[in-house]
């Protein structure tokens, strides 16, 4: 039922997706493409709600990464779907909960593999030996994920993993999600320590679907083996933002795009990002320009980094993806927002959903003065929740 099930859907107008297939740097400095891509993306709409996604795979995880795509989508849309009459905090604690219902059909669909590893375990033959050895490789599979969910002038983050998510006009940016799952993250590194995990055994991401080996298999690896809990979990962030009226692009990044420009030391990804987006001819090919533009950076710096023998730049470059989201340059009077403490609206509607260990976020500007132009209008009229 889940496979597919995203292609029922129309494909959003105001989105372009660009990708790059991961690669590794020859002698002479020259890709060599990996055929494969784990990843998958979506922009999609149904009625008044768009949806885009980004899924980043790994350890193989192509099936893991579309698995959860649909059946988050369906959890949205069809399973007790979100609907325009909730409330913004109600929607947060829905999304939140749709996604840790798609990590919960995860498990159950690997059901019968985890049953078989748990008879052949017993096994010592070099064909039981082996078939744990399959079984491993599948269940080691596993996905991040970032998604953006717009409902009229309402944005929701949700975020489990090390993607990033970007409101941008022509002379600033906001971080949308301030809390990348990885165990250079203080509240991750805090988390990982509170279970007695020392941060640097653990490999990131630190939160994804997936990934069964270290979610719920944990204590069979020896760095692990005292945990008090798992140091990858599937909980997701989210959070709610009212549409500056400002704001005229919208910008997904994947983890590959992340962990690229983090190995070139690019400090101020949000500003990379603000400096290298030039509008193209179609929203495609704006995407894809910018995708590419992190290919080449990535590449040069690989290069100019090989003549100096005191530095060094893994030759494997990650695949990335892109989306890019053009907002309207209007919007109508009734959808306007009254004058709001936006930090406060922010952390109103997502602290239900935010762990015990959580600080204040974090926003990441670019040309951001005193932010009286953000979040000028409130909603003139909340639609009262249909019984």
């Amino acid at each position: 039922m889940e496979d597919g099930f995203v292609d029922q859907y129309s494909v959003n107008t105001d989105a372009g997706i660009g990708t790059v297939h991961s690669c590794r740097y020859s002698k002479q400095n020259k890709p060599v493409q990996n055929n494969d891509f784990l990843s998958c993306s979506m922009c999609i709409n149904n009625g008044t709600i768009k949806l885009y996604g980004i899924f980043s795979g790994f350890n193989g995880g192509d099936y893991t990464a579309r698995f959860v795509m649909n059946r988050l989508v369906y959890e949205l849309f069809q399973e007790n779907p979100i609907t325009t009459n909730l409330l913004p905090y109600e929607v947060v604690a829905e999304f939140k909960r749709k996604f840790e219902n798609t990590a919960e059909r995860y498990l159950n669909a690997n059901a019968d593999a985890l049953n078989e590893r748990l008879i052949k375990l017993e096994d010592e033959s070099e064909a039981g030996k082996n078939a744990v050895s399959e079984i491993n490789q599948t269940i080691r599979q596993g996905t991040t994920a970032l998604v953006v969910m717009i409902i009229n002038q309402d944005l929701y983050v949700l975020n489990c993993g090390s993607s990033l998510a970007l409101a941008m006009n022509s002379e600033r940016v906001v971080q949308l999600n301030t809390n990348l799952h990885n165990k250079d993250n203080a509240v991750e590194n805090q988390r990982l320590r509170k279970l007695g995990i020392d941060p640097d055994a653990v490999l990131n991401p630190t939160r994804a679907i997936g990934d069964l080996q270290r979610t719920h298999l944990y204590e069979e690896t020896a760095a692990f083996k005292n945990a008090k809990g798992a140091p990858v979990i599937s909980t997701p962030d989210v959070k709610h933002f009212m549409i500056d009226p400002s704001w005229r692009h919208i910008v997904l990044l994947s983890d590959g795009v992340v962990q690229n420009l983090k190995e070139v030391e690019v400090e101020n990804i949000p500003m990379e990002v603000s400096i290298r987006l030039q509008e193209d001819h179609t929203l495609t090919s704006t995407a894809q320009a910018l995708a590419d533009s992190f290919a080449r950076k990535h590449l040069d710096a690989y290069i100019t980094m090989n003549d100096d023998k005191n530095c060094f730049i893994s030759n494997h470059r990650e695949e990335m993806t892109v989306i890019y989201v053009k907002l309207p340059e209007t919007m109508e009077p009734e959808q306007f927002y009254e004058t709001v403490d936006s930090a406060f609206s922010t952390m109103e509607s997502t602290n239900q959903t935010m762990d015990d260990s959580c600080t204040t976020p974090y926003v990441d500007a670019v040309g951001f003065n005193s932010g009286e132009n953000y979040n000028k209008m409130k909603r003139l009229l909340m639609k009262l929740k249909s019984k």
